[in-house]
Formats: C-alpha cells, structure tokens, sequence
C-alpha cells in the first residue's frame, strides 16, 4: 500500500491479507518459540510487504508512505497473532520512521537504508534505573573527544538489544542543562563496544531484553542525531505512534483471547449443559467483547487523529491508557471463563494473559498517562 489516504475497501483488504497471511506463516512456529524464548527473524522480510518496519517511511526515502490507521490494523493484526511479535514489529518499524524525519543524507545511507532492506534491525536505548518517564535523571554520559562521542552508562529494559544491530541510543551532553542537555545517537554495533546482558522477563518472553553497558564506548560523531541537546525531540517523534501501537497490539491479543474463550464455553459442558448458557459465564465474554470493541474505537480514533495532522498526544495517551488497562481486564475475563484449562500452556490464553500485562507499562505506564491527559486536558503538570 502506498496511499496515506487508503479507502475503506483497501483497509478492509490488508486486515484480511495480514492475518491470512500471518495465521498461515507465523501462528504454527509460536509455541516452540515460546518454548525456547527465541524470536524466528527469518518471519521479519515477507511482512516488509505488508507495511511492517519501513510503512510510516515516506516513499522517496525507500518506505511505503501508509497511514497511521494502516498501521495500527498491522499492530492489531500482529498482537493478535503473537505479542512477541507485535513487540518486534513496533520497535522495528519506529526507528527508521524517525530517521526518516531527523536523519541527514549520509546517516539515511549508512542506517537507514539496511534497517528498511531488512540486512540491520534496531533497538531503542532510553530507560535507566533511574530514568524512564523522568528523562531529565539520565545518567548515561556522552562526552565529545575530536571526531567521536565517548559513552558512559547503563541503558534497561532494552527490547532486542542483545540481537539486533543498529541503535537509537539517548545519552547526556550537558548534564548540567537536565532534559535539555540530552543528545541522540545512532549506535552500530559494528564499530561501537558495548555489553548486552539479557534479563529474563514475564511478557512476550519471545523478545530477548537486556541491559547495556557502555564503558568510554565510541560513537562517531558523525552519528550524532541533529545537534545536541535535541534528543528530547528526537524521542518524542516516537512516542505517540509507540502509543498507538502498543494500544492496537493490546486490542489484538484480547481479541484472539476472546475468540478462545468464546469457543471453549461453548464446548465445554458442566452439569448437563455448555457453559455457555450459564449467566455468570455470559457475562465474562459479554464484558470482555465490549471492552475490546470499545478499545478498537479509542485506538482507532487516535490513528486517524494522527492521520489528520495533529500530534494527537491527548488521543493516543487516552488510547494507551483505554486500551492497557481494558484489554487487561477482557482476556483475565477470557482466561476466567476457560477455568483450569486457561491455566495451562497449551490453551495459549495463559501467553495472552502474560503478553498483554505488558500494555500497561512499556511506552508510559498508565500513571503516566493519567498525568499527560491531565496535562492535556489542565494545562498543568502534576510533574514539573
């Protein structure tokens, strides 16, 4: 697709071409990866042709120019079939989308072109122990020496930092300036050092997340994103569409939860009868599904904010928030419903129970959404 304005008729189309396709290709490799919290990225080159990782990358820089609305069907559709993947896909399609907008023309040749032909795949370096939301704690340094940036720190929680290749590293300038005195850069493993230690971790246990240690590591200074002090900007070029995505992937996993729950009460039968006909067991998936039709729409609605030009930070705060902590609530609903049997493994409801908790806090927690809608709404900061 390569239409920012895609009809009804061809979003309909890419639903269905998405989840045929990733029902048919992906679904059947989950479990045994699962199994061995690996990731098979031999998945990641056909899924380029539907809009994954170079979608949001406009066409005369090598991307496919879809829409936020478009993205979001493909966030939705790979949650729905995988949350690790959903996980993967989001990370990887974010970076080059920033790049493309804050990349001179030697960096698009040097990065961004190997992440959209699939030979590189990116992590993104912004959390700390002591700073997450707070950005302005950063304590990983980067200090200027001739020709090259000198780094300092510890990055954690770093999805894939341990397999994939090129970074999106944030590190303090001027420590002295706080958020104002932060820089970005691109970081290639190829001629930078540094250690990537795995933590193993609840959710989307495919992904590998990890803690890197950057000990006097150099970075070109050729790979300092824009000047410094703007990574601040640079980041927040991301974090409404991480948002989006994040929300449409929680909608998607609830969905395929319910479609379990849904056909296990209708099987299963208890005193003479299927579950299905006894109330308190019509109103787990009545709840569930209408919390993940209402949280299609607030996601759905923050997409095509997001397409008509706004920056859209209230509507996609109100979706992450909306769509973490409902869909939360729909697959323990769906979990409840299939009984002992939503306990074990090969139900696969026990993997959405686990990969959709992790809505609720990568890309802001929900904390931190009430604070930014507040601020929205308020204009004022129960932070600073």
């Amino acid at each position: 697709m390569s239409s920012a304005r895609e009809s009804e008729f061809e979003l309909a189309q890419l639903r269905d071409s998405v989840r045929g396709y990733l029902e048919r290709h992906v679904a059947p490799l989950v479990d045994e990866h699962e199994a061995a919290r690996t990731f098979p990225w031999e998945i990641l080159p056909p899924l380029h042709e539907f809009g994954y990782v170079g979608g949001l990358v406009p066409p005369e820089d090598g991307g496919d120019g879809i829409s936020f609305t478009a993205l979001a069907i493909l966030m939705e559709e790979a949650g729905r079939c995988w949350g690790s993947l959903r996980t993967t896909v989001n990370v990887l399609t974010i970076v080059p989308y920033v790049l493309a907008q804050v990349c001179d023309e030697d960096q698009k040749q040097r990065f961004l072109r190997r992440l959209l032909d699939g030979s590189s795949r990116a992590w993104v370096g912004i959390t700390e122990s002591e700073a997450g939301s707070d950005a302005g704690a950063m304590r990983t340094r980067a200090e200027r020496e001739g020709d090259r940036y000198l780094v300092t720190g510890q990055k954690l929680y770093i999805t894939n930092g341990a397999s994939n290749d090129v970074g999106l590293l944030l590190a303090s300038t001027a420590p002295e300036l706080g958020s104002k005195g932060i820089s970005a850069f691109l970081v290639d493993r190829a001629e930078t050092r540094y250690e990537a230690i795995e933590m193993r971790h609840m959710s989307v246990q495919s992904t590998n997340n990890c803690e890197l240690v950057f000990d006097r590591a150099e970075i070109p200074a050729a790979n300092l994103l824009g000047n410094e002090g703007e990574g601040l900007r640079v980041a927040m070029k991301a974090i409404n569409v991480g948002r989006l995505n994040m929300a449409m992937g929680a909608v998607g996993i609830a969905e395929a939860a319910l479609e379990i729950a849904t056909e296990h009460v209708k099987e299963r039968r208890q005193f003479g009868r299927p579950l299905a006909g006894f109330q308190l067991v019509q109103k787990l998936i009545v709840d569930a599904a209408v919390e993940v039709e209402a949280a299609r729409l607030m996601g759905m609605h923050a997409a095509a904010t997001l397409d008509s030009g706004s920056q859209g930070r209230k509507e996609c705060s109100m979706a992450k928030l909306f769509c973490a902590e409902a869909c939360n609530r729909a697959v323990s609903n769906a979990l409840q419903a299939c009984g002992g049997a939503g306990l074990m493994e090969e139900m696969r409801v026990e993997r959405m129970f686990r990969d959709v908790r992790e809505a609720s806090i990568p890309e802001g927690t929900s904390e931190l959404q009430i604070l930014n809608i507040g601020k929205e709404l308020l204009g004022v900061s129960a932070l600073r």
